[in-house]
């Protein structure tokens, strides 16, 4: 897991240097008439960290052995998880409205920051659902959670890469 959130961090941060760089060289960052950040971005930020308290909780409750309430808890983490992926699409729909990418790389950059984030998005959805998948089975206790640990400290990773680029986008727009 270390090796992979140290790589996911180089990409990330790759891009916000890339994104940062491309700013400062910009001559024709944003237009007149476009539209600023959407306001459901604020709400993204709002479900993921429902996600992460809802996958924390999840945790606990296995290594109590509370396995019905890690059930509900993992459920609702999938379903916010969802909630998020829907939350961008607005976003990008919003973003999309009236824009010509062929004159600004703002909405290019934020295509590309956030829709990197919404790919690792999706892709941790496979192994939540594993997880459910494997709580349902009756492979996890509270002596053997591995498996959910690992995707726990995934999902915050991604929340926090999250707040980052939500930050950058916010201060650079």
């Amino acid at each position: 897991m270390l090796v992979l959130l140290t790589s996911l961090s180089v990409l990330f941060g790759a891009s916000l240097v890339a994104y940062g760089i491309t700013r400062a060289n910009s001559v024709s960052w944003q237009v007149a008439g476009m539209p600023g950040l959407p306001q459901t971005l604020w709400l993204s930020t709002a479900v993921l960290v429902v996600v992460s308290a809802a996958l924390e909780s999840a945790l606990r409750s296995i290594r109590l052995n509370r396995l019905q309430r890690a059930q509900r808890t993992l459920g609702l983490a999938w379903a916010f998880a969802w909630t998020f992926v829907g939350c961008q699409l607005l976003s990008w729909h919003y973003m999309s409205r009236g824009l010509n990418l062929q004159t600004t790389l703002y909405p290019f950059s934020y295509f590309f920051l956030t829709g990197l984030h919404a790919a690792h998005i999706l892709a941790g959805l496979v192994p939540l659902r594993v997880v459910r998948q494997r709580l349902n089975e009756g492979e996890y206790s509270g002596s053997r959670h591995e498996g959910v640990k690992l995707c726990v400290q995934y999902w915050h990773f991604l929340g926090v890469v999250w707040l980052v680029l939500f930050a950058v986008l916010g201060l650079t727009s």
